[in-house]
């Protein structure tokens, strides 16, 4: 192991070598003292050029950070990523057809990483069928350029199942707390592990390198053992970055790594009721004392601060499809971090438990929806997403708990126990066919799972044969302001009620009662 800069680290990485790179949101055990010395290099020199880029999370401040640092014109020729939103450039890049954009299951690529390292056929799942990722689909293909199939659809025992194929690495960049003299790398201020000592060995064992970022070094054997991530003989060299912050808000907190417990004290971040905290509360309602929740992006992610502000997060163990569970989520660029989690366990196997089907249920955000109850949040547009790990989390969760206004850029007030609809929107989110199928209504329906769409004028659950209305806000007219605003007539409850009139009043809804 030898100890470098970051900008000797950038000097070693060739044109058209494909390179690993661990990490998610703003800063969160990304390398991004590294990527900008690349990013200097090529804006220096036009090397390194024609990358492949592969990153299982989405990585980026949606500005400059993470994989922004390699959106320039030639410097990357393939970009494979689980989630492009941190970085409008990337995905900018990709819509205008600059690079071969391919998007895949955010679990279904950690696992594919600790496949390589054993040097095995690629990932064998049924992740991914009868979404946009099944071949018979797009196979995952995002623009025009991308035409290789990465994934096929394979028959094994009389079932259809998709394998998605190794995508060898010349390079990994990852990131740890600390290095030894021999080159152990420590994660004890890490929010998450990812897949770092796999990734480091897919690299190794396919004659690649490995480079990883520290914020700091340490004697030969000194770091506590229960805290080493990666062995010294996976690491060719470290950069050491003193100013290495632990997460976009925060330098270090101890609380996001469990170092420390903090008392929990999260709340609404402003007074009042508006269509987030609103639509929230209804799915904080769809849950229970006792279940395995986890908690997507989106409107969503203010499920955890309404239970923290009920009273009752600790009576459901909330999880991160990164690896956390029994904490509570981060909102913002914070976005996959936990507060006080009570475990951390690494990517690939919080996805083996996933796929397994553990989680009780889930609260995701969905941005187009059918009539077959087929969500799309991945393309919108020329607005290029990915599923980040909302394919991994839904396809084998029991309950499906989606939340979302009724229209895009609408208005309404919450004012005497009603909905008043100020502006209808602009955008109709229920339309009669979705740009990408995310998750699949109708292979839903069919398992007989239960899923829900919470609005802030409805609710809606599917059923076998299709989209049902079941609750209509007070105040709000079910033609005008529902019907009217759909591209296709739900089916309609023939015991169609009304939403709960706790939720129409700010402050707490006495959740605890209700679960008892």
């Amino acid at each position: 192991m030898q100890i470098i800069t970051a900008d000797q680290a950038a000097r070693l990485v060739n044109n058209g070598w494909t390179v690993a790179l661990s990490g998610s949101a703003a800063t969160s055990l990304t390398a991004d003292r590294v990527f900008q010395a690349l990013e200097e290099r090529y804006l220096a020199e036009g090397e390194p050029r024609d990358l492949t880029l592969f990153h299982p999370q989405g990585m980026g401040d949606k500005d400059t950070w993470g994989i922004s640092r390699f959106a320039h014109r030639g410097m990357c020729r393939r970009v494979i990523g689980g989630h492009w939103g941190m970085s409008p450039r990337m995905g900018a890049l990709a819509m205008e057809e600059a690079l071969e954009a391919y998007n895949m299951p955010q679990g279904v690529m950690a696992q594919m990483v600790r496949s390589m390292a054993s040097r095995g056929p690629g990932v064998i799942t049924k992740i991914g069928l009868g979404t946009y990722i099944d071949p018979r689909q797009s196979g995952g293909k995002m623009n025009q350029s991308a035409r290789e199939d990465l994934i096929e659809v394979v028959n094994l025992g009389g079932e259809e199942w998709l394998r998605y194929k190794p995508v060898p690495f010349d390079l990994a960049i990852i990131r740890g707390t600390t290095a030894d003299e021999d080159g152990y790398i420590s994660l004890e201020e890490e929010v998450h592990y990812d897949e770092v000592c796999s990734m480091a060995a897919a690299a190794k064992n396919n004659g690649g390198m490995v480079i990883v970022q520290v914020k700091r070094l340490a004697r030969r054997g000194t770091l506590d053992v229960a805290r080493v991530k990666i062995p010294g003989y996976l690491v060719d060299y470290v950069v050491v970055e003193p100013e290495q912050p632990q997460s976009k808000d925060y330098f270090y907190r101890g609380s996001y790594c469990g170092a420390v417990k903090e008392p929990v004290t999260m709340g609404w971040p402003k007074p009042g009721l508006d269509e987030r905290k609103f639509i929230a509360r209804r799915q904080a309602m769809e849950l229970g004392p006792g279940m395995l929740v986890n908690i997507g992006v989106g409107v969503s992610n203010g499920v955890p601060l309404i239970l923290a502000e009920e009273g009752v997060w600790d009576q459901i163990t909330l999880s991160l499809e990164q690896g956390q569970s029994g904490g509570i989520p981060v909102m913002g660029l914070d976005a996959g971090t936990m507060l006080n989690p009570r475990v951390i366990v690494d990517h690939p196997v919080q996805h083996d438990m996933y796929h397994g089907g553990v989680l009780d249920a889930t609260c995701l955000s969905a941005a187009e929806t059918d009539f077959h109850g087929n969500v799309n949040v991945s393309k919108l547009g020329k607005s290029l997403t990915g599923c980040g790990g909302f394919i991994d989390i839904s396809q084998e969760t029991r309950k499906i708990v989606f939340g979302g206004t009724l229209c895009a850029k609408s208005r309404v007030s919450f004012e005497g126990g009603k909905v008043t609809v100020l502006e209808q929107g602009t955008i109709r989110k229920f339309v009669s066919q979705v740009q990408q199928i995310t998750f699949s209504g109708e292979r839903a329906a069919r398992k007989g799972k239960d899923v829900v769409f919470i609005t802030e004028r409805c609710v809606f659950r599917l059923e076998k044969e299709g989209l049902t209305l079941v609750e209509i806000a007070p105040g709000i007219d079910l033609e005008r302001d529902i019907l009217d605003n759909m591209d296709y007539r739900p089916l309609i409850s023939p015991d169609l009620k009304e939403m709960p009139k706790e939720l129409f009043y700010d402050g707490p809804m006495g959740l605890a009662a209700r679960w008892t």
